[in-house]
């Protein structure tokens, strides 16, 4: 990663809040970019770390930013889209420069709102991002000091790097990865990660979100509260490698919306409380290769059900080892559900004591191509239920346009991209 300057900050404390680390990173921001180092220590995050363009991250492994106890308040007032405040009845709770996440039953997902606490007065909170949605009270609105604990917005060419994040799940509220995540992005690109450690957040491990040329290494995803891994809302040339994803408490992988051409390889991807990989909703174009999938509590491997033009279509599974799943629920190792269409399996091991079938696809699917080179264990029922007219047994092609090396314009211009 080239950045603009070679400008370096080293912090030595072996304590502290997110207030020094972020001083840091915007002092280097305002030259142009440069690298944090920092040394051991726990950092008690108020705020997420927010990260800035062309700035490097870079910790010694046994940095550690812990989510600090959340704190939370009802509304005093209905609050409006758009607008830069939020009145709560417990403002005492509060301090300026307190990152918070404003919901209710109908303003969750990308309707809820993360922002930072700017000014106070009264009951009166000023937040440095506007209202995504009205909340009203009657909705159950509440505002709680709940945050990625890294966060991009609108970031290119950053490193985030030797970073151990502690989500603290057991003293805050859930929020989910359209959001949150241990480490967050929105609209972020060229970024990489590397050799972070991400546990115990009371949501999704690292959920990225429009993003483009993300590089995700050598990670370890674990006991987070959510899904592992979210690669969602039309994401793009993304390389998920030699991560560890285990015992999430919801899927190891979540492909959410309309995320193409990404590789996932080289990934353990183990012990999820729902399926390993889910899949579905216009997840097109991706390789999955080289993975171990095992001991999920449902599917190895999942396409969700849609109509064709939603489908999860066109994707390679090459060469994983996918055994075991089904632990709680679940009929298959493989279950692509309708309308799919156009998946290929090639060189994989399958097997799994819990399934009945190897692999289950919906009668309306087409071209689920089964090369005769897997590999498949003893199932209670076969390898797949014999009226599965749309597997086709045949060689996988090799000339497959698949993954990062061919992302293309077509498949960025919905983010306004004009070169990917």
């Amino acid at each position: 990663m080239k950045l603009k300057k070679s400008n370096t900050i080293e912090i030595k404390a072996k304590s502290g809040t997110n207030v020094i680390l972020q001083k840091a990173i915007d002092t280097l921001s305002s030259q142009g970019g440069g690298k944090l180092i920092i040394s051991d220590g726990t950092f008690y995050m108020f705020d997420s770390l927010h990260l800035r363009s062309n700035v490097s991250i870079i910790g010694s492994k046994k940095t550690v930013l812990k989510k600090a106890k959340c704190v939370y308040s009802k509304l005093s007032a209905d609050l409006g889209y758009g607008h830069y405040d939020v009145s709560v009845e417990k403002p005492e709770l509060f301090k300026k420069g307190m990152g918070i996440y404003i919901f209710d039953d109908f303003g969750k997902g990308f309707y809820g709102t993360v922002a930072t606490i700017t000014w106070k007065d009264g009951d009166k909170l000023g937040i440095d991002r506007m209202l995504n949605h009205d909340y009203a009270r009657i909705r159950n609105a509440m505002v709680c000091s709940v945050f990625p604990i890294v966060s991009g917005y609108y970031v290119k060419n950053a490193v985030i790097k030797g970073i151990m994040i502690d989500g603290n799940a057991d003293e805050n509220l859930f929020i989910d990865g359209c959001r949150g995540g241990g480490i967050f992005l929105l609209q972020c690109h060229n970024i990489d990660i590397e050799n972070v450690f991400i546990s115990n957040y009371n949501g999704d491990g690292l959920s990225f979100q429009q993003c483009t040329n993300l590089k995700i290494s050598n990670c370890e995803i674990n006991n987070n509260r959510g899904s592992g891994l979210h690669p969602g809302s039309g994401s793009a040339g993304v390389v998920m490698s030699k991560c560890k994803i285990t015992n999430n408490g919801k899927d190891g992988v979540f492909y959410c919306l309309r995320v193409t051409y990404t590789l996932l390889e080289n990934c353990e991807i183990m012990e999820n409380g729902n399926d390993g990989i889910s899949i579905g909703a216009r997840d097109t174009d991706h390789i999955i290769r080289n993975n171990i999938i095992s001991n999920n509590c449902r599917y190895g491997i999942y396409f969700r059900p849609a109509d064709r033009v939603m489908g999860g279509h066109r994707n390679l599974i090459d060469s994983n080892i996918i055994k075991d799943n089904c632990k709680n629920q679940g009929d298959s190792e493989v279950f692509i559900e309708d309308i799919t269409d156009d998946i290929w399996l090639k060189k994989n091991q399958i097997s799994g004591e819990n399934s009945k079938y190897a692999i289950i696809v919906g009668k309306y699917c087409e071209r689920i191509v089964v090369d005769r080179d897997n590999v498949f264990g003893q199932f209670k029922k076969g390898v797949y239920p014999e009226n599965s007219t749309s597997i086709v047994l045949k060689k996988v092609p090799q000339n497959l346009k698949l993954g990062p090396d061919y992302l293309n314009l077509k498949a960025v211009r919905h983010l306004n991209i004009k070169n990917p």
